[in-house]
């Protein structure tokens, strides 16, 4: 993936994710959060099924790193975000979750899967400072929903490491849909069964936009980058979502933005351009002449 493949990628990724808090959380408003990540990921499952004939898991090893990631990216992962979404603000949940690449980058590192640079460090510190202000001004969440969404960065840093270490012959929206294959078996004990099948545009909008915008488009670009270039620059990225979701929230939500939150914004921005290399720092040393 060139650099300009992978920026397109990831400006699709975060927009369409930015948007997914206020979405799902209108979903879940309507629909148990377990039932609704169950009926998104069967029609993911459904849909993806012609890239699944083409790519598939030819050995145990393959079926066994497809059941982990199912069960870390969509079982675990999901029911976590979702349940956060339905408890708590859906800013609070932006927020939290953007601890999730710090997390990532923590567990890089531990695991030597690719080499994280002080720059990278500092574009990730001055984001979290960016997340923090955010945080401040956030209110009017719950600690069991504030609990939930920080499980769910947890769990997507280490859906996110695995992602990069397995290194799978299965790419993009194949490797989506048969992680939602396993994810959703996964998910069938923490099943309510409402209404069986859901109906009304209250939910099946925010199903049908979380299945094509941020599942098998969303998702297989993700993957696809985080295979490319790691998880640790891929998710830097992420840093950006919480102001997309917090732009939403305050047109369809109205939750509030006010001058801490763009603040926090503006160095959200600043420590990802930093952490991607847009701004080049050198080390102050003697000039050669001067030898």
């Amino acid at each position: 993936m060139n650099r300009r493949g992978f920026v397109i990628s990831m400006a699709l990724v975060v927009l369409s994710w930015g948007l997914n808090y206020v979405v799902t959380k209108i979903g879940v408003g309507h629909y148990p959060p377990a039932d609704f990540v169950f009926w998104r990921f069967l029609a993911t499952a459904v849909l993806t099924v012609p890239w699944m004939m083409r790519q598939y898991p030819t050995s145990l090893v393959a079926v066994v790193k497809l059941v982990i990631l199912g069960v870390t990216g969509v079982t675990l992962y999901q029911l976590s975000f979702t349940t956060a979404l339905h408890d708590t603000l859906a800013a609070n949940v932006a927020f939290l979750f953007d601890l999730s690449p710090l997390m990532t980058l923590v567990g890089q590192r531990l695991m030597r899967l690719r080499p994280s640079g002080p720059q990278m460090f500092l574009g990730a510190g001055i984001s979290l400072i960016g997340v923090l202000l955010l945080v401040g001004a956030s209110t009017g969440g719950t600690i069991l929903g504030d609990g939930y969404a920080l499980l769910a960065a947890l769990l997507w840093a280490l859906f996110t490491l695995l992602t990069d270490r397995f290194h799978l012959p299965i790419s993009g929206i194949a490797l989506t849909g048969w992680m939602s294959v396993f994810g959703t078996i996964g998910i069938l004990p923490w099943m309510r069964w409402n209404q069986v099948v859901p109906h009304g545009m209250d939910i099946w909008g925010p199903l049908a936009y979380t299945v094509v915008f941020v599942t098998i488009m969303g998702l297989s670009l993700w993957q696809n980058a985080v295979m490319a270039v790691g998880g640790g620059k891929a998710s830097l990225y992420l840093y950006v979502i919480p102001v997309i979701a917090a732009v939403a929230g305050w047109i369809v939500l109205g939750e509030k933005l006010g001058l801490l939150e763009g603040v926090g914004a503006v160095l959200i921005v600043l420590g990802v351009t930093v952490a991607e290399g847009v701004w080049h720092f050198r080390r102050v040393g003697k000039h050669p002449a001067a030898e």
